[in-house]
């Protein structure tokens, strides 16, 4: 094949078959959980639709070598409990093998619940969750239900090896009642909203960050694309305005893949029926090749 078109194929030319392979991604194409408008479980398979139409570098001119073994999707099933035990199984699978980070396409935010337990079981230590949100989705029940993608954060914490200490949002911007006062009962919570990463910067965020989470045995990453400003991701069913942008976002990444011990890493609520020529897809697409790059630049170090 010509090099000028190597990368027209599914994750840029960068898909492997080996079980070794750098990285390892599940897709979780899930919707029900939704409070307001779906769509999101089209995103894993448009967002790999996008891929051929990528480049192999970095934003800094970095050429990626880091292989991708892509798992699919979870199959879907219309029955909600079997189907988080199917996606808490196949992730598990891929935490517990031998890539350095395993990378899971949802799907609405509550697809994080089994994705969470399957990684916090995959560790004896203690372990370290980020969530970038406008939402810190820390309601007990939302709506007659506990799996709600409002109660994402709040069911991770039910996992006995996270404690509030090593939790931490960024971007917080819209809020329940119910989840201010479970703050100001925990404000050991990392909780910095849109307005701060303004004020003070998202290096000094980040910073704040990674001093919280020092000690942990692993970090999960979770990124709800409505931590974005929707002027940067627009195809999304919870917008919130004033938020940090996509380069302010990729800032903060930077700083938190090279400083913590991140395993795992999901991005969620891109909803492709509600987006603007595929911008929404385009900027998740984006933080993942950069993450690709931040996985490949530590192992060299």
């Amino acid at each position: 094949m010509s090099k000028l078109v190597e990368h027209r194929a599914l994750w840029s030319g960068l898909a492997s078959q080996a079980d070794n392979a750098e990285i390892g991604v599940l897709g979780v194409p899930f919707d029900n959980a939704v409070s307001w408008r779906g769509g999101t479980r089209h995103a894993p398979q448009r967002i790999r639709s996008i891929t051929p139409h990528l480049g192999l570098t970095t934003e800094e001119g970095v050429l990626l070598k880091i292989r991708v073994k892509d798992y699919g999707d979870v199959e879907t099933d219309l029955n909600w409990e079997r189907f988080f035990e199917t996606t808490e199984a196949s992730a598990a699978e891929i935490i517990q093998g031998r890539h350095r980070l395993a990378f899971f396409l949802g799907g609405d935010h509550s697809v994080g619940i089994p994705l969470f337990k399957a990684f916090a079981k995959s560790f004896t230590g203690p372990v370290g969750y980020i969530q970038f949100d406008s939402h810190p989705d820390l309601a007990d029940n939302f709506e007659g239900h506990p799996w709600s993608h409002a109660n994402t954060a709040r069911r991770n914490l039910d996992q006995p090896n996270l404690s509030p200490a090593h939790l931490a949002f960024v971007g917080l911007r819209s809020f329940l009642t119910e989840e201010l006062d479970y703050y100001a009962a925990h404000p050991e919570i990392g909780w910095h909203t849109a307005r701060s990463v303004y004020g003070r910067g998202i290096e000094a965020v980040a910073r704040d960050v990674i001093r919280q989470i020092q000690g942990v045995e692993a970090v999960y990453m979770s990124l709800d694309i409505d931590g974005i400003d929707p002027s940067c991701t627009p195809g999304t069913g919870t917008p919130e305005h004033g938020g940090p942008t996509t380069r302010e976002c990729l800032e903060f990444l930077r700083l938190i893949f090279a400083n913590l011990p991140i395993r795992a890493m999901d991005i969620v609520e891109v909803s492709p029926p509600l987006d603007l020529s595929d911008v929404t897809s385009l900027a998740a697409l984006k933080v993942m090749y950069e993450v690709f790059g931040f996985m490949q630049e530590k192992a060299t170090q």
